[in-house]
């Protein structure tokens, strides 16, 4: 099961880069729009619609790689008051919610795809962008959400009958402690390049 999630987290990775990409390009894009219209009196076309389909691509394609990184929030405040076994089987259960949530997004996302190809619905906008270009990658980033929340939920299941101190570890909601060491890490390792 680790080498899966490995391959999980190798994939949700390459897809939140991809959604950085397209933040970048969509930054460039909108200062080419700044400076033409400053300068040239021209315009870049259809920069607000591209940014609507940047901000959904960086939503879903980042869903997976948020919750490999246990960064999806989750109300904790007695959590951790609860005993052990009762949390593990929490944990299991907020993973089992996010496999749920996972899957309704991903069938409708699915189902409105199907019907943007069968209407061959377009932008309404100069662009006349075919909706199902932007909505594939959607339902793209919501699949791989999905199965990425329920091989997680599977292996919660896994952890809860062999090792409640590792499903504790990889999912449940971080620790003050983890949060700071994890940012000072990060601030080590800025200063260090």
């Amino acid at each position: 099961m680790s080498a899966i999630l490995a391959l999980v987290r190798t994939l949700a990775s390459a897809l939140a880069i991809m959604a950085g990409a397209g933040v970048l390009v969509l930054a460039v894009l909108i200062l080419l729009d700044i400076v033409g219209r400053d300068l040239f009196g021209v315009s870049v076309q259809g920069t607000d619609e591209l940014g609507g389909y940047v901000l959904a691509f960086v939503g879903s394609l980042g869903l997976s790689l948020t919750l490999l990184n246990r960064g999806h929030p989750r109300i904790d405040i007695f959590l951790r008051l609860f005993p052990r076994p009762l949390r593990a089987g929490l944990h299991v259960l907020a993973q089992a919610s996010i496999a749920a949530l996972g899957l309704f997004m991903t069938w409708h996302a699915w189902g409105e795809l199907g019907e943007t190809i069968r209407f061959g619905a377009v932008t309404n906008t100069p662009l006349q962008t075919p909706l199902w270009v932007p909505q594939a990658v959607w339902v793209a980033g919501t699949a791989v959400f999905a199965l990425t929340a329920c091989l997680t939920t599977l292996h919660a299941l896994m952890l809860l009958a062999s090792d409640r101190a590792a499903l504790e570890h990889l999912y449940g909601p971080p620790t003050v402690d983890e949060d700071v060491a994890q940012y000072t890490h990060e601030e080590t390792a800025d200063a260090g390049h």
